[in-house]
């Protein structure tokens, strides 16, 4: 439990000073609710937290913080490319998709 909190913690952190702090607490916010609801949902079907259990929300964490930052760093670069931030928005999801399946799914 104590490395679950820990990871938490120290991904809440790193997403703050990475990211501009409105970006950061937007994507603090979408990780709070990814675990809230993970952890709800094991607790309304009254399932035992196991240590693979542990280890796979940890690796959850891990994957939505890969995907915040392959989002983040398309929009940034659909920015640079002289965009408006609706656009920008829009390109960067669409853009980052196919990473995000690519390094998720198993080949």
């Amino acid at each position: 439990m104590s490395s679950l909190l820990i990871s938490f913690v120290l991904i809440f952190a790193f997403m703050i000073f990475y990211y501009t702090r409105r970006a950061g607490l937007i994507a603090d916010i979408a990780l709070f609710l990814n675990m809230f609801f993970l952890i709800g949902v094991l607790a309304s079907l009254g399932l035992a937290l196991t240590l693979p259990g542990i280890a796979g929300i940890v690796l959850t964490i891990g994957m939505s913080v890969d995907a915040n930052v392959l989002i983040y760093e398309r929009i940034r670069e659909e920015l640079l490319a002289g965009k408006g931030v609706k656009m920008a928005i829009a390109d960067g999801y669409k853009n980052a998709l196919s990473a995000i399946i690519d390094g998720n799914l198993p080949h």
